[in-house]
């Protein structure tokens, strides 16, 4: 039996559903066996995601108790997603039949891979990679491939999102407000970082030894992946017929 991963984009779980994913993770491997617990790893990696889904939960409460931080992260899921959406564009383009287009995207994409990980920054520093990033599509050069793509609006998105978040997050919010909603991003940053490295050390070591441990940890992690990967499929599917 070939050993493998069920795939699952975690990016897009709203955040509730990330804290979910990662008590029903800590949940379901729970039942292990104590006396299968003898990996140091394993155990090391069990505890950080403890703790970090505890200090996401208690976030998580925060934000639940105060509607503006909600609309803060409300925006900037929104900017979020402009800025995957621009990449997203430029990768369907460098596959387009027309050289002029694959060439544009080609150029563009090098302007844009200056600010990858956008959504990995903190609030501040994101909204000034945006800021930037819009003004270096806006100069004459990059705008004349903007235009041969046809993708001029997805540029105005970028531009809106941000500022729109900006106008949120400036005075009109209190200090910890500000605090609590830019902690929950910073924890689940860290925490979704920190699981992928436990499902990657989990299927390498199934693949190397296939011990009960390793082969029974993947089997539950795969459970609850296919569970979120069907509900988003669903959600996918859903929001298409919405937009039909």
């Amino acid at each position: 039996m070939k050993q493998s991963l069920e795939p699952l984009r975690t990016s897009v779980l709203t955040n509730m559903e990330a804290g979910q994913l990662l008590k029903r993770h800590l949940n379901d491997l729970s039942t292990i066996n104590s006396t299968l617990l003898t990996d140091a790893p394993f155990n090391s990696y069990l505890q950080d995601l403890t703790v970090l889904s505890n200090s996401y939960e208690k976030a998580l409460a925060q934000i639940r108790k105060n509607a503006e931080t909600e609309k803060i992260s409300l925006a900037d899921a929104n900017r979020d997603k402009a800025v995957s959406a621009f990449g997203i564009l430029l990768k369907l383009y460098a596959v387009s039949d027309d050289p002029e287009e694959i060439e544009a995207s080609r150029e563009l994409s090098i302007v844009f891979y200056n600010f990858k990980n956008l959504a990995d920054l903190n609030y501040e520093a994101q909204s000034q990679a945006i800021d930037k990033l819009v003004s270096e599509l806006e100069t004459p050069e990059q705008a004349a491939k903007i235009t041969k793509l046809k993708i001029g609006r997805y540029v105005t998105r970028l531009k809106n999102t941000n500022d729109l978040f900006k106008t949120l997050f400036s005075g009109r919010m209190v200090a910890s407000a500000v605090t609590e909603s830019y902690d929950l991003k910073s924890i689940r940053t860290e925490m979704l970082k920190k699981y992928s490295e436990f499902c990657n050390y989990v299927l390498a070591m199934d693949k190397a030894l296939n011990t009960p441990l390793f082969s029974t940890s993947l089997n539950l992690l795969n459970t609850a992946r296919k569970y979120y990967s069907d509900m988003l499929a669903r959600r996918t599917a859903k929001n298409d017929e919405t937009a039909q």
